[in-house]
């Protein structure tokens, strides 16, 4: 397990990624023995189970990559709806509340997807929740097999029945361009996909290096962008605006310098960015500040266009930190996930379930472990001199208020694991986080000392919040 001193070490970083890549092993080892076995399932739509039963013996399959995990993942949402379709069918006459509670489940699971929207378009037309469910069914076989030839397999997808690709934002898809494979192939939409965000793929030739979509329209598979590089690290950079595109360069520029100064300051922080992110996704999105998905590991969005040079330090080891958590829940149980917001989170400024509150204290973890390092070297120390005052100032509030924020945030952390919300080893790595916070307390007093008195002001006004929030939320 993870402790506070091994937390940054690369070991650590690999046996927890070594546990995911077991877990995807098992996975495609039991669905080849089932599919080559025979198995069938009348609750699938016509025609998958034959594909997916070309499709699973592939030797691109054998191995752990985070595309192929992403592949993995969408296989297993398919497999639970069409259980869940089996078990509705079961239940809705012979048990009228078992039934109604897998359809509670039923709803959770498009709502919680990315066709919420046309979920809930359906069941205003009157659909039924299996009914809305067995019509958006399809589109997530179609994903299945289109992201298959699309990012993973070197064999042709051949044929005339097209499949439904969805295009994926968080992987850096955009209406002027796919990024395909490990290598991010480029596909550029030109002319312009008037179905987008979704294609439908007719075939997918890579030895042409061509797609083809209905209509006899096609696109043309090119080299991949040319990464970055810096200490052994091959970071992906992949543009999803004009804009993005634009200003490839100077964004590379920035990222690359982010990097030298997070290592100059922190070894630690640098290797265990290495570890865990691989590619970044500049995006221009107003009032968003960064996100991934724990589905795709590795890729991190993070808007490079509206926040300062500190906001990218940050940034940058917020989303890692993601990663890292993900990689844990992707083979450990940490949390009892409801949708009960109880718990007051200090970033939001608002009421969170736990998962929340749990994501938040290790996420931003990070940005305390920065900038204490940026504080320690940079402002006190002035070691490196590589931020004028102004940013000197800001680190030195942004160190004060994430450890504020991470000490509330215990508290309720224990509550939740007396209340059953957080499992034991949960409750483990929180003390983790918890023992590395404390012990930036000596450090706190002397940042306390060389805050300026207009941002004394706005720290003041942070525990002020948390003292009258936590008095009011908790018992």
């Amino acid at each position: 397990m993870i402790s506070n001193k091994n937390i940054f070490n690369s070991s650590t970083h690999n046996d927890l990624k070594s546990d995911v890549a077991d877990s995807y092993a098992e996975l495609i080892h039991d669905l080849r023995e089932d599919l080559t076995s025979g198995y069938t399932n009348d609750f699938f739509s016509e025609g998958f189970l034959d594909r997916l039963k070309e499709i699973i013996i592939d030797k691109e399959l054998n191995l752990y990559s985070d595309l192929n995990f992403y592949w993995s993942t969408l296989l297993e949402n398919s497999i639970y709806l069409v259980q869940l379709h089996e078990e509705c069918e079961e239940t809705q006459k012979s048990d009228p509340e078992e039934f109604q509670i897998i359809e509670e489940e039923l709803f959770n699971f498009w709502n919680d997807s990315d066709l919420t929207e046309s979920f809930l378009e359906l069941i205003s037309n009157e659909k039924t929740i299996l009914e809305a469910s067995k019509v958006l069914q399809p589109l997530i076989e179609n994903q299945i097999i289109s992201f298959f030839y699309l990012n993973i397999s070197k064999n042709p997808l051949l044929g005339e029945e097209s499949y439904i690709y969805k295009a994926i934002p968080e992987k850096g898809d955009n209406d002027q361009c796919l990024y395909l494979g490990a290598n991010n192939q480029l596909v550029r939409l030109e002319p312009p996909c008037e179905t987008f965000p979704t294609l439908p793929i007719v075939g997918v030739n890579k030895h042409q290096n061509l797609i083809f979509l209905e209509g006899d329209k096609r696109y043309v598979i090119t080299e991949g962008l040319e990464t970055a590089s810096f200490e052994n690290k091959e970071l992906h950079i992949l543009p999803n605006c004009e804009k993005g595109f634009s200003k490839l360069a100077e964004i590379k520029e920035s990222i690359l310098k982010a990097l030298t100064i997070i290592n100059q300051n922190s070894n630690d922080l640098y290797n265990t960015f290495k570890a865990f992110t691989h590619t970044i996704i500049p995006i221009d999105e107003p009032a968003v500040v960064s996100y991934s998905q724990q589905q795709l590991p590795g890729f991190s969005c993070i808007n490079v266009f509206e926040r300062d040079f500190v906001d990218l330090l940050d940034d940058l080891l917020h989303e890692n930190g993601h990663h890292y958590l993900n990689t844990i829940l992707n083979s450990k149980e940490l949390i009892i996930e409801d949708d009960e917001k109880i718990y007051f989170s200090p970033w939001r400024k608002a009421l969170r379930p736990i998962r929340g509150i749990y994501h938040g204290a290790f996420t931003f973890y990070w940005a305390l472990e920065l900038f204490s390092k940026l504080f320690e070297n940079e402002v006190l120390n002035n070691t490196f001199n590589n931020f004028n005052d102004e940013q000197k100032n800001k680190i030195t509030l942004r160190f004060l208020e994430e450890y504020e924020m991470l000490k509330f945030c215990f508290e309720d952390i224990e509550s939740a694991f007396e209340s059953g919300k957080v499992t034991k080893d949960g409750l483990k790595l929180m003390k983790v986080i918890e023992e590395l916070t404390e012990s930036k307390n000596s450090l706190v007093e002397k940042a306390l000392q060389s805050l300026n008195d207009s941002d004394s002001v706005k720290l003041n006004e942070l525990k002020n919040l948390l003292e009258k929030e936590g008095k009011h939320y908790r018992l």
